[in-house]
C-alpha cells in the first residue's frame, strides 16, 4: 500500500492499531529553534484524554537518557507498519504510566491523528520563517477562474494566514476556523505570499492535505497544503526555484547559528 497520505479514519486507526499491538519503534522529531533533532522512542497503544483520542508512546530518548518534552510541544512521529513507513504530527498532551508486563513505565500522550502520510513522501527538507520575517499567505479557494489567475473580487475575499513552515513541496498554514470552514482535506486552493518583503509575489496553486486543530487555541486550525500544477508554466517552475533557494538560505543560516554555538559553547568549557 503506497500511498501518498491516508486520511481515511477507518485506515488511519487500522494502520496505529497494527503498530500499537507490535510496540512498533518509533522516530520522534522535534525543533528546537528550527534545528531539527530525532530520538527514538515507542508506539504503546491508542487511548483518550480529556474526552479525546490520544496516542500513548514511550517517552523519547537520547543515549539512554529520557527527553523533557513539555506539554504543548509540537513533534513528528514517524513509525512502520510492514512494509510502509508513515508519520503523522502531533501535539504533547501529557504524560501517564503504561503498564507493560509486571510494571509501569512512563509515557507520553499525543494527540491523535486525522491523516497518515508517507514518510517517504517528505522528499524536501522544511522550514520555518523567521520569527523576524513572518510570511503570510492569501488563499482563496477555486471559485472564479479554474486557471489559477486570481480575479479582483478573489484578492479582495481573500483568506489571510500565517505560514508556519515551507518546501518546495508546499506549506503549513494557521488559519481561523470560522474563515475557512470550505476548506476541508481535497480542496484545490490558490495561493499568493512573499517570501522577502520586497520579493515578487509567488502565485501557486495548492490542494489541502491535511487538516488539524491547533491544540493552543481552538478557533484556530492548521492547513498542510501541498503545491500542484507547478511544472505546467514557466511561473510556475520559477516560484519553486525561488522556493528552493529561500529553503537553502534559511538552512545555511542554521547551519551557522548551530556551528556558531558549539563554538562559543567549547569556548566557555
Amino acid at each position: 500500500m503506497k500511498l501518498n497520505v491516508i486520511d481515511n479514519r477507518s485506515l488511519v486507526r487500522e494502520q496505529l492499531n497494527l503498530a500499537c499491538s507490535l510496540n512498533a519503534p518509533a522516530d520522534v522529531r522535534i525543533f528546537k529553534g528550527r534545528t531539527p533533532y530525532t530520538y527514538k522512542s515507542r508506539l504503546y497503544e491508542i487511548s483518550e484524554h480529556a474526552g479525546n483520542e490520544c496516542v500513548v508512546i514511550d517517552i523519547p530518548t537520547d543515549e539512554g537518557h529520557f527527553v523533557a518534552l513539555p506539554r504543548g510541544s509540537d513533534i513528528e512521529i514517524h513509525f512502520a507498519a510492514k512494509s510502509d513507513r508513515f508519520l503523522f504530527e502531533a501535539r504533547v498532551l501529557g504524560k501517564s504510566k503504561f503498564a507493560l508486563a509486571s510494571s509501569k513505565v512512563p509515557v507520553l500522550l499525543v494527540s491523535y491523528p486525522r491523516v497518515l502520510e508517507n514518510s517517504q513522501r517528505r522528499a524536501y527538507y522544511r522550514v520555518s520563517p523567521p520569527s523576524s520575517k513572518p510570511v503570510a499567505v492569501r488563499m482563496s479557494t477555486f471559485k472564479h477562474r479554474e486557471d489559477g489567475k486570481w480575479t479582483y473580487e478573489e484578492r479582495l475575499a481573500a483568506l489571510r494566514s500565517q505560514m508556519l513552515n515551507i518546501s518546495a513541496g508546499g506549506i503549513a498554514a494557521r488559519v481561523p476556523k470560522d474563515q475557512s470552514r470550505d476548506m476541508n482535506v481535497g480542496t484545490r486552493l490558490k495561493l499568493a505570499f512573499k517570501l522577502e518583503p520586497d520579493d515578487e509575489e509567488i502565485k501557486l496553486a495548492g490542494i489541502v492535505r491535511h487538516n488539524r486543530d491547533d491544540l493552543v487555541d481552538r478557533a484556530m486550525q492548521i492547513l498542510g497544503i501541498q503545491f500542484v500544477d507547478v511544472e505546467q508554466s514557466p511561473e510556475g517552475r520559477h516560484y519553486i526555484d525561488r522556493i528552493f533557494a529561500y529553503v537553502a538560505e534559511i538552512q545555511r543560516d542554521e547551519l551557522a547559528a548551530t556551528r556558531g554555538g558549539s563554538q562559543s559553547e567549547g569556548a566557555t568549557r
